[in-house]
């Protein structure tokens, strides 16, 4: 008596089961040929910038809004801060801007934003930042906020793109001040 498991034996199971395997194989081999992936180059390093050049992003963005947003009494400059740990390369240029706020517009720093967005600034993430507005433009960030222990005063940080590699731990003077 034949056992139940011998049609899986017989010629034209044997033949349909080879069949189906050819079959996968041809399917996956074509797929593979077909669906060739897209391989993409990994992305360039960016172009390091010159300490004229990573000044500059900072130093103009500083310029237009004092300009556009009409700031009191903006005074202000830059540094080189590096981006890795207390001194070595890569840097970005950070300029801090302290301006006088009218005593009579408590929501002066929500207009100083709103006129940065209407010139390209965008709002940006924000993280443990209080009471105030950051944004980005180009690469380069801001900070909008009221200064600390006055009600009077704002400030303004602008923090360039982390692409100086420049030498900066012995500038001399490490701070450059910025006539408005």
């Amino acid at each position: 008596m034949p056992g139940r498991g011998d049609w899986l034996r017989s010629r034209p199971a044997t033949a349909l089961l080879w069949a189906a395997l050819l079959l996968c194989l041809l399917l996956g081999a074509a797929f593979v040929v077909v669906h060739e992936p897209v391989v993409q180059a990994p992305p360039l390093p960016a172009e390091p910038l010159t300490d004229e050049q990573a000044a500059g992003q900072v130093v103009d963005a500083a310029r237009q809004i004092v300009t556009a947003a009409h700031l009191r009494q903006p005074a202000g400059g830059y540094a080189f801060l590096s981006c890795k740990n207390a001194d070595e390369p890569p840097y970005q240029a950070v300029f801090h801007l302290n301006f006088e706020l009218p005593q009579e517009d408590w929501r002066y720093l929500d207009d100083v934003a709103a006129i940065m967005t209407a010139h390209g600034w965008a709002p940006a993430p924000t993280m443990a930042e209080r009471f105030g507005h950051k944004l980005t433009k180009d690469g380069v960030t801001s900070v909008l906020h009221r200064r600390d222990g006055g009600a009077d005063g704002g400030v303004l940080r602008i923090y360039g793109q982390c692409r100086n590699t420049g030498d900066h731990r012995d500038d001399n003077p490490a701070w450059t001040e910025v006539a408005f």
